[in-house]
């Protein structure tokens, strides 16, 4: 009977021994899960905080480049507005009357004539500007020599080119209308946007 009593007590403490050890088991178990879960949380939320720094990122970015197309378009359409204004100024002046155009022109060779007998070159299709209205501007300004009315055309579509020997100055429409432009879309541009251009 001491036989079985000691069987017996070694199976209870083997039970024991078993259950503590499944309970030491289980418990590490746990530890290593919950260790696991905790990672896997923080990791979830480091994932979530880096995605959410990318969308903020990829938004910022793509609002940025959103502003400057609008404002690249914008400065387009402002720039369309401009040339649409220097280009009516150019039909304009092309459309004036005989007369008007004429003190227009009278203008212009008073400023650009240097000693008064210049040769005059005007655009192949110019009719309002011959040697008699040159002859005229030429007596009124006190120039002895007087200007002449070249035989050579240009391509221009108004205004004139002044020849003095080999020298010209280009006083076409188009020439006068790019420099003025040149001094002047800032006051253009300021005028038609209230602003300084930009």
């Amino acid at each position: 009977m001491a036989v079985d009593h000691i069987l017996k007590k070694i199976k209870a403490d083997a039970e024991e021994a078993a259950r503590k050890i499944v309970a030491e088991g289980q418990e590490a178990a746990d530890a290593v899960a919950s260790e696991a879960r905790a990672r896997a949380e923080k990791q979830k939320k480091e994932l979530r905080a880096l995605a959410e720094q990318r969308a903020q990122e990829d938004r910022n970015r793509i609002t940025t480049l959103a502003r400057l197309a609008a404002r690249r378009e914008l400065l387009d359409e402002k720039q369309a507005l401009i040339d649409r204004v220097f280009d009516e100024a150019g039909r304009r002046i092309a459309g004036m009357d005989q007369a008007e155009y004429r003190r227009f022109i009278t203008e212009f060779l008073k400023s650009a004539v240097e000693s008064g007998e210049e040769e005059v070159l005007v655009g192949e299709a110019e009719k309002r500007i011959d040697q008699a209205f040159l002859d005229s501007v030429s007596k009124d300004a006190g120039w002895s020599g007087g200007l002449r009315l070249s035989k050579e055309r240009r391509p221009i579509s108004g205004g004139f080119i002044l020849r003095s020997g080999r020298v010209e100055t280009n006083c076409a429409l188009e020439t006068i209308l790019r420099e003025a432009r040149e001094k002047l879309e800032t006051e253009v541009a300021a005028i038609l946007f209230g602003e300084d251009g930009e």
